[in-house]
């Protein structure tokens, strides 16, 4: 794909479900979009447990990466919200959509599987939407 859209995944504190989808991403569909995570609450902390799990699903290591605020995204061309009720502002982008997933945070192992393999499955649907240009951002020339 000669112009790959950025696709930033946002949830509020950047340590679970945007992280797994941004692994998952950039695993599945780095050919068809580049993609980003960040928090508007960023907590500089992968959980240990999604890190753990997401090792032992797809051989994705998160582990050294840090979380990022929304100060450090680049500009995107899409943005998806994570979460159910969290409150993510608004960020320029030429198309977005919301996921609601529930913060696994606290929660039993199936839990946290269940929310990899959610992500997972939309990553790949967005990958295919992409790809069929189903989803068009509009790329800035200058």
């Amino acid at each position: 794909m000669k112009n790959k859209p950025k696709v930033a995944f946002l949830c509020l504190h950047n340590s679970y479900r945007s992280r797994v989808a941004e692994a998952l991403a950039r695993e599945y569909a780095s050919d068809a979009f580049e993609a980003y995570s960040a928090g508007p609450e960023s907590s500089f902390v992968v959980d240990d447990r999604v890190a753990w799990m997401l090792l032992e699903y797809c051989s994705c290591d998160i582990t050294e990466n840090d979380t990022r605020p929304l100060s450090e995204l680049p500009k995107v061309d899409i943005v998806i919200t994570m979460g159910k009720g969290d409150s993510c502002p608004d960020i320029p982008c030429s198309y977005t959509e919301n996921w609601g997933l529930d913060d696994p945070g606290g929660h039993a192992d199936p839990d946290y599987r269940k929310m990899i393999e959610t992500v997972r499955s939309n990553v790949m649907d967005l990958r295919d939407r992409i790809r069929r240009g189903k989803i068009r951002p509009i790329y800035e020339t200058a």
